[in-house]
């Protein structure tokens, strides 16, 4: 009897032991974020006199390859057990890969697909994306082949709210800042009016980079030569990335942005000024990030306690 029981505590510690040092399955990045609303201005005029200030907990699972992110996105309300969070999911087919984003309003499918030969990649039906070689292997590398989400959030930074993917943009890679030989050399794009669904516009993109590689310009303008993108670079220094950006939505939204990226930290933040053209009101908010933290995790569905524990740990 004493030899069985030795036998069993030994075997429990074992699988013990082995579970505390198996390997994490998640990974968890932990995004606090102070809103600052400045307001509603009509004619230059402010209408409301008291800025609001929101916190936003923004909370990604993310498992091991990185083809899969569950997204929470917490503001000052109590947690509930009843959220569930949007999914993310990157999967490999015969062109190449297929991305779904699923949350609550909609849900959006995007085939990406690549031409070795011609160093293209294919968003899409219609928007494709010509790269110089280095970084055509590095995404067919880290897309095609490891279908990693943040590297696709980072390919396509400035032009996720074209995909319904802009929840998505502060679990960039940054790999495109990091790199002075990555460069999109040209893109062309496809895209049919909201309000107007048989209107195409066609867009070419144009894309420029200092002497060090550093993303400079970027424009997106139609053959009729409307602008809906104007991206101009301001500094850059020791992996802190400033930029304005000014985007028109069909004349009806037009919004003006200031930028600033930090790969050492991972933070993204910005300051809005935007314009509804229609209304003639304006709107003005600033983004500031608050902590950003990433550790490893055993759970991909999170409870409202362990929720509650890292809103509470910030």
């Amino acid at each position: 009897m004493k030899k069985l029981a030795y036998i069993l505590l030994t075997l429990v510690a074992f699988h013990v032991n082995t579970w505390a040092q198996a390997p994490k399955s998640y990974s968890i990045t932990h995004i606090v974020n102070k809103t600052i609303d400045k307001g509603e201005y009509v004619d230059d005029r402010r209408v409301d006199k008291k800025d609001k200030i929101s916190t936003d907990n923004l909370i990604y699972i993310l498992n091991t390859k990185k083809d899969s992110v569950r997204f929470y996105d917490f503001n000052d309300s109590p947690v509930s057990e009843k959220k569930v969070p949007n999914l993310c999911t990157l999967v490999k087919n015969q062109n190449g890969v297929l991305l779904t984003y699923q949350n609550e309003s909609y849900s959006t499918k995007l085939n990406i697909s690549f031409n070795d030969k011609e160093k293209t990649v294919l968003v899409g039906d219609k928007d494709i994306f010509y790269l110089n070689d280095s970084y055509y292997k590095y995404i067919r590398q880290s897309i095609g082949d490891h279908a990693s989400i943040p590297a696709v959030i980072d390919f396509l930074e400035d032009f996720l709210i074209n995909y319904n993917l802009d929840d998505l943009k502060y679990i960039s890679s940054y790999e495109k800042y990091r790199h002075k030989d990555f460069k999109i050399v040209k893109a062309y794009m496809e895209s049919y009016r909201t309000q107007a669904s048989d209107y195409l516009d066609k867009w070419n993109v144009k894309f420029s980079y200092t002497e060090a590689g550093v993303p400079k310009y970027i424009l997106k303008e139609s053959t009729e030569g409307d602008k809906e993108l104007e991206k101009k670079l301001v500094s850059a220094g020791k992996g802190v990335f400033k930029y304005t950006k000014h985007t028109n939505a069909e004349s009806r939204l037009i919004t003006d942005s200031e930028i600033l990226i930090d790969t050492n930290k991972n933070t993204y933040e910005e300051k809005v000024t935007s314009l509804q053209v229609g209304l003639g009101k304006e709107t003005r908010y600033e983004i500031k990030p608050i902590s950003s933290k990433s550790f490893p995790s055993n759970e991909c569905i999170l409870t409202s306690g362990s929720i509650s524990k890292m809103k509470s740990s910030k």
